[in-house]
């Protein structure tokens, strides 16, 4: 219970403190998702490159279509499972940066219900 000034700073301080960690958690997890995109826009790109030397090597137009119709395969489930990486990732960012938030809402509801 705040009962005097300096109750009412320390209330504020952990509640900045737990904002501060929050958004330091979040800025973290931006920074993870981030070099999970350059990552994979490098590799999807040096796939690219590799797919077109294989197209450009294909001897007729049967061989062309299979390895086509393989590579689109291929690229849809990188695709997939890369969009349910970076849901995880984006899911876990939020997790933690919420973390510190829940337990200092927590810990106020707690003061004021037992006031």
């Amino acid at each position: 219970m705040i009962r005097s000034y300096e109750d009412l700073m320390s209330f504020n301080k952990d509640n900045i403190d737990a904002a501060t960690a929050a958004g330091k958690a979040f800025a973290k997890g931006l920074e993870d998702i981030s070099k999970e995109a350059v990552s994979f826009s490098s590799k999807s790109m040096d796939g690219a490159v590799a797919a077109s030397k294989q197209l450009g090597a294909c001897k007729t137009p049967a061989d062309f279509t299979n390895l086509q119709t393989k590579l689109v395969k291929d690229n849809w489930e990188i695709m997939v499972a890369q969009s349910k990486k970076m849901t995880e990732l984006s899911n876990d960012v939020l997790k933690s940066a919420m973390s510190p938030l829940q337990a200092r809402t927590k810990t106020v509801l707690e003061t004021f219900v037992s006031a």
